[in-house]
């Protein structure tokens, strides 16, 4: 498109064009002159020498010349007011170009009026022949096409400023024609369903990804008045396929397109549902964790209490045992029998005693112990459990560990805690292994629990120190074990790691650092337990 400069018109302003007369009316029919004149673009017809043979009355009245300013002049003297032939003065000559290609050319022109304006003008140049195939002459016809160049500049605005919005929409957008074709797949769509655009839009249908009974439904709701305005879908909850055959939850909004009351197509708003439906669940399952934790907690508070009112009734047997005993000397047999009952009574008491302890809170109670007692401390509050009644433990600890310095009431509850995830695990029967070694180099404890259980899934392991995450089934378990425990770990510098060894299992890994200084202001860990 070149731009060009209207020839400003200092003659004839309101000069009437003059009616064609004498020689100039003897070339041709009569009534082709006529004919000209009756068409409304300006048409001028060119001899090889690019002067000016013939003009209609449009192409005058819009020049506002006469006949005799125009006939016989070179035509881009009069056209666009050069003193030089178009192209030696930088522009297209139509004239030359369609003698090149013996065909006729059209074009859109550009051109900037003195008045600054710009407008553009359709140009269509024809060669005419003589009988013997020679050019003789050249036609060009011109109009202003201004307001529809406008117009469609307009419109192209419009649509580029419509399909950056189309595109940069998060929820994915489709719009089909009456029989499924879609004709816009939008960039969220591609995410959403994992189709590009090209494989939608060559040839694809709404099918591939839609269920077209349910497509069906949707429309009848579209026409009735009886789920929401005509020709629109309120949010719908249904499911679309995606390429790699995942079903994936949306909602979708939709609308008939409807022009001058005829259905077009329609047009779908496809929001993703996934993320939604997620969090919704993982509320819901933290609503029954903290309600579960609750429970617990109260348990707890509970247990603590009877253990202390065992303890009474404990001390008594206890007592009238030992009486008992000293009435009885020199009865070999029934000493052999009270030796039992006190030494049973201890036992019991010594497992109230552990219970005791491990109900209670012992934030900063930090004190150094041997790690082999500590550990089998741990086991005998829990070995006497029916769970633990089929599994085998296995204790390897390395020689001359040194003392491990720590909150032991904090840590106890930490390997508890695993001993009874194995048993769980293990469903009960399996073998459980424990072990402790120290590196010297870095200064710390290497402490790992095994069993034989089914393992974790690989999905799973980043998500099972999440606090109210579980995989136990629901009521069997609230999700704060390991998290609490990785936190308590953590709080004595230490950390904790998960692994499952291709041969089956799961192999928990505790590095705790031999020196332990607590940090301040810490909160207790173990939630629910009031302090005893």
């Amino acid at each position: 498109m070149k731009k060009e400069s209207a020839r400003p018109s200092d003659k004839g302003a309101q000069r009437r064009p003059s009616h064609f007369t004498g020689s100039q009316q003897l070339e041709q029919p009569a009534d082709v002159q006529t004919i000209l004149d009756s068409l409304p673009y300006r048409i001028m017809v060119v001899n090889p020498d690019k002067t000016i043979h013939r003009v209609n009355r449009t192409f005058l009245e819009k020049r506002q010349l006469g006949n005799e300013e125009v006939l016989g002049k070179i035509c881009h003297e009069i056209r666009y007011g050069l003193e030089q032939p178009c192209r030696e003065a930088g522009r297209r000559c139509y004239m030359e170009e369609v003698r090149e290609k013996r065909h006729y050319i059209s074009t859109i022109h550009e051109i900037h009026t003195p008045e600054g304006e710009t407008r553009f003008d359709a140009i269509t140049v024809s060669p005419i022949f003589d009988k013997n195939g020679n050019i003789v002459q050249y036609l060009e016809t011109a109009r202003d096409v201004t307001d529809r160049i406008k117009l469609e500049a307009e419109a192209q605005k419009s649509s580029i400023f419509l399909q950056n919005v189309i595109q940069s929409t998060v929820d994915g957008i489709v719009v089909v024609d009456t029989k499924g074709y879609v004709l816009i797949f939008n960039e969220g769509m591609e995410r959403l369903t994992g189709y590009s655009a090209k494989e939608i839009m060559d040839g694809g249908h709404l099918s591939q990804f839609y269920d077209m009974d349910v497509a069906r439904e949707n429309m009848r709701k579209m026409r009735s008045d009886s789920f929401g305005p005509v020709g629109k879908l309120n949010p719908t909850s249904m499911t679309i396929t995606a390429k790699n055959g995942e079903s994936i939850p949306i909602t979708l909004t939709a609308s008939i397109i409807t022009i001058d009351g005829e259905e077009k197509g329609s047009v779908g708003i496809f929001t993703d549902m996934r993320e939604v439906l997620r969090m919704q669940k993982e509320l819901e399952d933290a609503h029954f964790q903290l309600v579960q934790s609750e429970k617990i907690a109260s348990i707890g508070n509970m247990a603590a209490g009877i253990a202390h009112e065992i303890n009474n009734p404990l001390s008594g047997i206890l007592i009238y045992a030992e009486l008992l005993k000293e009435s009885l000397q020199g009865n070999a047999q029934y000493l052999t029998d009270i030796q039992e009952i006190i030494d049973q009574t201890l036992r019991c008491k010594q497992i109230v005693s552990e219970l005791l302890e491990f109900s209670r809170q012992s934030v900063g109670k930090t004190s150094s112990f041997n790690v082999e007692q500590f550990m089998n401390k741990c086991l005998n509050l829990m070995i006497h459990q029916a769970s633990f009644q089929n599994i085998k433990v296995k204790k390897h600890f390395a020689p001359d560990l040194p003392e491990l310095v720590g909150d032991m009431g904090q840590l106890q509850q930490v390997f508890t805690n695993l001993f009874v995830n194995a048993a769980d695990a293990m469903q009960g029967k399996g073998e459980l292994s424990i072990s402790a070694t120290y590196d010297h180099e870095r200064a710390l404890f290497l402490i790992r629990v095994q069993d034989t259980g089914p393992g974790i899934p690989e999905e799973q392991r980043q998500k099972i120190f999440e606090m109210f995450y579980t995989t136990k089934a629901a009521g069997k378990g609230t999700g704060l074990g390991l998290s609490i425990s990785q936190k308590i770990v953590k709080l004595h510098g230490g950390q904790i790691r998960v692994e499952c060894p291709p041969e089956g299992g799961t192999i928990f890994t505790i590095e705790l650092p031999c020196e332990f200084t607590e940090s301040g202001g810490e909160q207790p860990v173990f939630v629910g337990m009031d302090e005893l």
